[in-house]
């Protein structure tokens, strides 16, 4: 009998039915599970009548086909890829992926995939998933290495530098230390005002209608008793040691007239443990480097014999001139430190000014406000008619850095690692490398959390989390199973009742088949 047959394949397919809800209940607190679901679908059909098409000639109607069907089978298995509910867990290294994505992952020769994100480090300081699978992604090119001297040391040091993820092929384990050491780094110098990341950079606003300041052209300003500066801002550079100095920028309003624009003089001293800034005797300093002559804990500046000219501002409140030594550079300070270290010269980025408009070989923008501005204060008028201006001089960004040791890490939502130091400087180590595929429902589940590219999948694209269709990374979290327990426990009842029912064919096909065997007796 056909009912045999047909119920037997009702029997196999709700087994397999309630196979795949056994693993989805199974894995219903496994870290980011992704949940099966199970789609059935008939088997061939035996013909009892053909079809035929109607004949009006003949007065005859259209005869629809007569089958039945042989059964079911087990279609497909999906993987359910949508997104499970996020767990805050606070612990740094918890990570869950928020949109496409998965973390990738070299286990052995084998490149694999993961959403769980219940990372670690290892011994060796590698980032690790729960089973010791070495999560994959770019650091620092200059930055991680061991001694040089003698026997490999524990002792790893990294330098500030940018990381390169534009090169998707150069992945690989990310490795950091407990013992990790930022090795010091002397203040930089760069010429060109467009560049914000290295030496000092400057922006904010001087107060066109500040009034002339009576010491401005003085050589020696803060040697006058009362001399006060219209403007100042602290800034610390360090030298090759990492030895910290601590300069004091200050801005003396040296023309103010109705029919000319302000010019501002401006001096750097030296004012580390707290002295007090002076220039104990005039001379000229040098373009580059340490003063002719000694000039107290003055550095450089403006006015009077120092090395450049004032600052200057056009009528729109932009940046004229820095009176930099080549129109259109920054100007360029520098001493030598007595402690051993190399001479220190590091740039004075007041903002990009129109000075050198037309200059042999230099065509910059005009004008820039990406600096310092001069546009008119908010200031207001005293009881005395005089005008009480406001200034706003900020230093923006001073490159260069004392020793620091690693005393923690954080992930942001790119999937950077910040590495925060003991001398106060936070910088990217490394960065995690998330994967896409066209169709991720595609990819072969493998065990361990893990997923493996197939040719369902597609290719794999690697790149950062957030570009290009990626999800972000919320640290400190970990994305939960998908699975549904309210949808499998209704699930499980069916499937049940389907394997009831099924075995409820077989034994009334059974008793059919003894009756028809008892007819014979």
């Amino acid at each position: 009998m056909g009912a045999l047959g047909t119920a037997i394949t009702g029997l196999q397919s709700s087994q397999k039915w309630l196979d795949v809800i056994s693993n989805n209940v199974s894995n219903s607190q496994t870290v980011a599970f992704k949940a099966g679901r199970l789609s059935f679908s008939d088997l061939l059909s035996t013909g009892l009548i053909n079809a035929s098409s109607g004949n009006n000639d003949l007065n005859l109607g259209g005869i629809n086909p007569s089958q039945i069907g042989l059964g079911v089978t087990v279609s497909t298995v999906q993987t359910m890829m949508n997104q499970g509910a996020t767990q805050i867990t606070g612990n740094v290294t918890d990570l869950a992926i928020q949109g496409a994505g998965f973390f990738t992952v070299k286990s052995g020769t084998e490149m694999l995939y993961t959403r769980a994100g219940n990372l670690t480090f290892d011994n060796y300081g590698n980032l690790v998933t729960s089973d010791g699978g070495l999560v994959q992604g770019w650091s620092l090119t200059s930055g991680l290495r061991t001694s040089l001297a003698g026997p490999p040391v524990a002792l790893a040091t990294i330098t500030d530098s940018t990381l390169d993820t534009s090169n998707t092929s150069a992945i690989g384990k990310i490795t950091i230390p407990g013992d990790l050491v930022m090795v010091p780094s002397a203040t930089s110098f760069n010429v060109l005002p467009s560049v914000k990341t290295e030496g000092a950079v400057f922006s904010g606003n001087l107060d066109s209608n500040t009034p002339l300041n009576a010491n401005a052209a003085a050589a020696n300003q803060y040697n006058i008793p009362g001399a006060v500066p219209d403007a100042s801002s602290t800034f610390v550079v360090y030298d090759s040691l990492g030895t910290p100095y601590t300069m004091l920028l200050s801005f003396w309003q040296a023309a103010a007239t109705p029919t000319a624009s302000a010019q501002w003089n401006w001096t750097v001293n030296d004012v580390t443990g707290g002295v007090a800034p002076n220039m104990i005797l005039w001379g000229t300093p040098a373009t580059v480097g340490p003063p002719a002559t000694p000039l107290g804990n003055y550095v450089g500046g403006s006015g009077g014999a120092a090395a450049y000219g004032p600052i200057t501002f056009n009528a729109d409140g932009s940046l004229a001139n820095d009176n930099a030594v080549t129109p259109g550079d920054n100007p360029l300070l520098g001493f030598a430190p007595t402690n051993g270290a190399l001479a220190l010269t590091f740039s004075m980025n007041f903002g990009t000014d129109n000075t050198a408009a037309g200059a042999a070989g230099y065509l910059p923008p005009l004008g820039l406000r990406d600096g310092l501005t001069g546009d008119y204060g908010n200031g207001s008028y005293d009881t005395l008619g005089v005008y009480q201006p406001v200034q706003t001089v900020v230093t923006e960004f001073v490159d260069g850095n004392a020793e620091g040791t690693l005393n923690g890490l954080s992930f942001d939502q790119t999937g950077t690692i910040n590495g925060s130091f003991s001398n106060g400087k936070t910088i990217a180590i490394a960065q995690l490398a998330l994967t896409t595929f066209t169709n991720p429902g595609g990819l072969n589940k493998v065990g361990g959390n893990y997923y493996a590219a197939s040719t369902a999948s597609g290719t794999s694209q690697i790149g950062v989390a957030g570009q290009n269709g990626r999800g972000t990374i919320a640290a400190g979290a970990l994305e939960e199973s998908n699975v549904d327990l309210s949808v499998e426990l209704t699930n499980m009842i069916v499937a049940q009742r389907m394997f009831e029912s099924s075995a409820r064919v077989v034994t009334t096909a059974d008793k059919i088949l003894e009756a028809l065997i008892n007819l014979g007796r």
